[in-house]
Formats: structure tokens, C-alpha cells, sequence
């Protein structure tokens, strides 16, 4: 009887083992980062007045959150497609990618885990006399970038002639 009893408590610590070692993996698994670019409905999106920002400029934030705690998805390069909209009417400015941000790696977003990237404008530029209440792009996921229209900063002007854009980044600490 005691050669069944060690037989008994042996199968139980592997099968123990067994099922840990699967909890583990599958925890892990949804912890890994994604490789599915990041649709419009993964993603709720801000944009703000960036209040650092290099000395000459000034910078809108870009803040990209999972939508729901189920949200894994990857986020890479720059907003594209930007255009900003005022009164029903187009505002005309140009919009750059910042040079530097053509090898920027992907950002995995995942709740609790954000993502950001900027407008940046020359700061000593004229404000545009038509005042933005939009902004529409197409999210930084690749070639086929999925479009987000989301609100401005309530009375924040664009200046000169030229926005730049910076490549998405994680947030740090997030």
C-alpha cells in the first residue's frame, strides 16, 4: 500500500507540474508582445498641448490607449495622412515625418501600457488665422494605417507652414 500511495502522490506532483507549467506559458503568451497592427477600434486616441518641448517649438501630444483590456496590438512609425480640419473647412499646412523616425521600432498596446507621439511646430511661426477643432490620421501601423479622427485642443493654433511628426514611442513607466 505504501508503493501505491508514492505512486498516487508522484502522479499528482507531475500532473501539478504539468498544469503550473501551462498556467505559466498561457500567462506569458498573452503578455507577449502582438503582431497584428493596431485597428481604429484597438486604440482610443488624445491629443494635447505638450508642455516639454525643445527650445524654438512647441509639440502636441499624442496619446494612444488600448481600448479595452483585451487590447494587444503593435503601433509603429509615424501618424500619416494628417490633415486637420476648422469650421468644416481644411486648414492648409503641411505635415512631415521627423527625419530620424524612419527605424523606429514597433510599441506593443496593451491596457496599462500607452503609447505617444507628437506634432511638433515651430514656436516664433504666425498662428494660422483658422483655428483647428480636428485632427484626422491614420494611425502609425505600417503601410496600412487605420484612420482616427480625433478632437484638437479647444483654441490651440497651428503655426508656419510646416507640423512635423514623430515616430510613436511607450510611454515611459507605461
Amino acid at each position: 500500500m505504501n508503493r501505491m500511495m508514492k505512486r498516487t502522490a508522484a502522479a499528482t506532483i507531475a500532473g501539478g507540474v504539468l498544469a503550473g507549467g501551462m498556467l505559466l506559458a498561457t500567462g506569458s503568451a498573452s503578455a507577449m508582445p502582438s503582431d497584428t497592427p493596431c485597428g481604429a477600434s484597438d486604440v482610443n486616441v488624445s491629443v494635447t498641448p505638450d508642455p516639454t518641448h525643445a527650445s524654438g517649438h512647441e509639440a502636441y501630444l499624442i496619446t494612444y490607449t488600448a481600448a479595452s483590456e483585451d487590447t494587444n496590438c503593435k503601433l509603429q512609425g509615424t501618424p500619416t495622412d494628417v490633415s486637420f480640419a476648422g469650421d468644416g473647412q481644411a486648414v492648409g499646412i503641411s505635415v512631415v515625418p521627423e527625419p530620424a523616425s524612419g527605424g523606429a521600432g514597433p510599441v506593443n498596446l496593451r491596457a496599462g501600457h500607452p503609447a505617444e507621439s507628437r506634432l511638433v511646430q515651430a514656436a516664433h511661426e504666425a498662428p494660422l488665422p483658422q483655428i483647428p477643432v480636428s485632427v484626422t490620421f491614420d494611425l502609425p501601423t505600417g503601410p496600412d494605417g487605420q484612420p482616427v479622427s480625433v478632437a484638437w485642443p479647444e483654441g490651440q493654433p497651428l503655426k508656419g507652414t510646416e507640423v512635423q511628426t514623430t515616430a510613436v514611442s511607450a510611454v515611459d513607466g507605461g
